[in-house]
């Protein structure tokens, strides 16, 4: 079977994983072109590994031979370039957030649904394997009484925490945003209300902290801890239920479940590179014609709690979600 004929779009930091992955793990797709908007570095990997360099993005969409895109830019180049992949006709793979604000998450939403071009947004810890075992023991839980999500990331030292390409977001959209679609994954519910607390070290910075409580509609609390204000690295996912307690870690790849008489299951979950399996997911669901895993409107839902949270950490008041 034929590999699906890929372009890469945005070849920093976050796309070399990309281009990393296509080139030495089978996927279903085949990377043939890039954009890099540093030409010396797009002519060098474009070279390096026999694949057409585009300068323009544009130019990139433009070219036939391209079936589907891979969109790994700053979060404020999302509308235009995915509105520009989809008037082509090109399937689309977006690394999250969807998009900087719910405004601009619905235009991509209602484009790709009108235009029926399949938009997959990469969540990519939905595919943790920590996260798919917590899912698995869920339910011999009992009730849940709430949920606790955490994700603490360390300072980056010596960079500048202002991002003029994220336009002034930060930790909340720069990850967090793995949280508020973890909620309805594990949860298997939308949310009802919102509540934030929001810090920034100066009015003029980006967040660099956010409690947040969320309540799904069937009335489940869900409170979240992101930050970015210390060091080293905690993620984890609790599950506070009425037969025990359930923990997903999945920095160092642990989920341990907790029950009466303070009994200890430990589920060792081996780490996988995530990435690999949504470009695989991606490439079968072109393939088959089937509904993309991750759906843009997936990805605009998070938008939209992330919206949410910014309005009730500016008025102090819950806001309260369609």
């Amino acid at each position: 079977m034929k590999p699906i004929p890929l372009g890469l779009i945005g070849v920093g930091r976050h796309g070399y994983r990309y281009l990393h992955h296509l080139l030495s793990v089978e996927t279903g797709g085949k990377l043939i072109a890039i954009s890099r908007r540093n030409m010396q570095e797009g002519i060098r990997l474009g070279t390096e590994y026999s694949l057409r360099f585009y300068p323009n993005y544009q130019d990139l969409l433009a070219d036939s031979a391209i079936q589907a895109v891979l969109i790994v830019t700053p979060p404020s180049l999302n509308l235009p370039i995915t509105l520009e992949a989809i008037q082509h006709g090109k399937a689309v793979l977006l690394e999250k957030p969807l998009a900087l604000n719910q405004v601009q998450g619905r235009q991509i939403v209602e484009a790709a649904t009108k235009a029926r071009i399949p938009v997959m947004t990469a969540q990519t810890l939905r595919y943790e394997p920590a996260i798919r075992q917590l899912q698995a023991i869920a339910s011999s839980l009992g009730q849940w009484h709430y949920l606790v999500c955490t994700m603490r990331f360390e300072c980056r030292q010596g960079l500048p925490e202002k991002n003029t390409s994220w336009s002034n977001y930060g930790a909340l959209m720069e990850f967090g945003i793995h949280l508020l679609d973890l909620v309805r994954v594990l949860t298997q519910d939308e949310i009802h209300s919102v509540s934030a607390d929001i810090s920034r070290p100066t009015a003029q910075d980006p967040e660099n902290r956010a409690f947040i409580k969320l309540v799904t509609q069937r009335g489940l609390p869900c409170y979240l801890d992101i930050s970015r204000v210390s060091q080293g690295r905690v993620t984890r996912a609790e599950i506070m239920a009425s037969k025990g307690q359930a923990l997903a870690d999945w920095t160092t790849n642990i989920v341990r479940k907790i029950s009466r008489r303070n009994v200890i299951l430990d589920y060792p979950c081996p780490s996988s590179a995530t990435l690999i399996e949504v470009l695989r997911d991606f490439c079968q669901a072109i393939r088959t014609g089937g509904p993309m895993p991750v759906t843009a409107e997936d990805g605009l839902r998070a938008v939209e709690i992330a919206d949410a949270c910014y309005r009730s950490a500016q008025t102090g008041k819950p806001v309260f979600l369609n």
